[in-house]
């Protein structure tokens, strides 16, 4: 009724009309106003309680706890999310630890306390876990509170503590964040412990690098496949007693990685050839760090006269401790021999392989009336090391 009684008097007035129109009925206008500026603030929906109790409760910060607000929108009443706090303080977490879990999980604030959590924690108790291990489970793998109890949590445990050989082995591994408990059994740990095994790895063996790198059978069994390969092209044959050792160590390191440290030895003096016939003999030494190496060449060719020929064939010298071990006995040596108590015919090699009852019985004990400072010197030269 407005609108063709303004226009009408628009096409008589023009412009003044328009004045003159509202003038005579500020109420009008007021009144509609009003009910725009009423109906404006009754769509504007209250914030769920639960933004503020993130922020309160659980130290969230106003944007974050909205962003979660999708994840506990069923939530009805604080007592709900009070339970599972409540339960979490309880079993010994602290509160930063708490805020972690819940800023991960925010869902897990809807749980029920007596169907979901306490049977978890309870059964994990029951399998011999400290309070403070099933802390660490939670914290490190927090997909586990999220596992079925009995059709899931509970079956990987037990395998995984079957093959590590002890709840402590398994919590160690479980603090690194490894996916122990979040992969499949059934389409990685298990194909891949199979290939393992067709490979002709001993179980021994197979123990040996689940206790120290567990983390080859988690991953997917085409990538355990390329590592194969790769061992194998690098001239380590499958029935090698050293296939394990050096599977576990090209894990760790990549192609790249492998590179590099043949092209550092060949500054240390090595051809690409003794490099890779080092690793096939000794693995590990790809994981010995570029500066001990340096050192140990040095010891060997400046000090001890080596050359580096004789260390490519023998690497495992370049892996024993340099203040424990080399640097000592080769000291004792070097007194055994001024003194014509020691011939020449000793090899590094052998001299330096002996276990440390061994090379104490043959060499030090064995002189210690023709040269008494020299048990006193060994031994100090040997706490040195151990002190730096």
């Amino acid at each position: 009724m407005l609108l063709p009684e303004l226009s009408s008097s628009l096409r008589r007035n023009g412009a003044n009309a328009l004045v003159a129109f509202f003038h005579g009925r500020r109420r009008l206008l007021g009144d509609v106003l009003c009910l725009f500026s009423s109906t404006g603030a009754a769509a504007t929906p209250k914030p769920h309680f639960m933004v503020d109790y993130l922020v309160d409760s659980c130290g969230f910060s106003p944007e974050k706890a909205a962003r979660a607000l999708k994840h506990v929108r069923r939530i009805e009443s604080p007592q709900q999310p009070d339970s599972v706090l409540d339960f979490f303080k309880r079993h010994g977490f602290d509160d930063p630890q708490i805020k972690k879990l819940v800023s991960w999980q925010p869902r897990w604030l809807s749980l029920d306390v007596e169907k979901r959590l306490a049977p978890k924690f309870r059964a994990l108790r029951e399998l011999g876990f400290y309070e403070s291990d099933v802390i660490h489970i939670t914290l490190s793998n927090a997909s586990s509170l999220n596992l079925r109890l009995h059709a899931t949590l509970l079956p990987k445990i037990e395998l995984w503590r079957s093959l590590l050989g002890s709840n402590d082995v398994l919590i160690k591994f479980l603090k690194r964040r490894l996916r122990l408990l979040s992969c499949s059994v059934e389409k990685c740990v298990l194909p891949n412990l199979a290939v393992l095994r067709d490979c002709g790895i001993p179980e021994s063996k197979i123990s040996v690098i689940l206790k120290q790198h567990p983390a080859v059978v988690v991953q997917r069994p085409a990538s355990l496949q390329a590592l194969i390969d790769r061992t194998e092209g690098l001239g380590i044959p499958r029935h090698s007693g050293m296939f394990g050792w050096a599977l576990r160590i090209l894990y760790r390191v990549n192609e790249a990685k492998f590179k590099a440290k043949m092209e550092f030895m060949r500054i240390l003096g090595w051809s690409e050839s003794e490099f890779l016939s080092a690793f096939r003999m000794t693995p590990s030494i790809l994981g010995a760090s570029e500066k001990a190496l340096q050192k140990k060449m040095e010891f060997w060719v400046k000090e001890a006269g080596c050359q580096p020929s004789y260390l490519a064939h023998h690497p495992v010298l370049l892996m024993c401790s340099l203040e424990n071990r080399l640097i000592p006995r080769y000291r004792a040596m070097e007194i055994l021999k001024s003194k014509g108590l020691c011939s020449d015919d000793k090899s590094p090699y052998t001299i330096m392989c002996l276990s440390e009852e061994n090379f104490m019985k043959n060499f030090i004990l064995r002189h210690k009336e023709e040269v008494p400072e020299l048990c006193e010197m060994y031994a100090s030269c040997c706490n040195r090391g151990r002190t730096r």
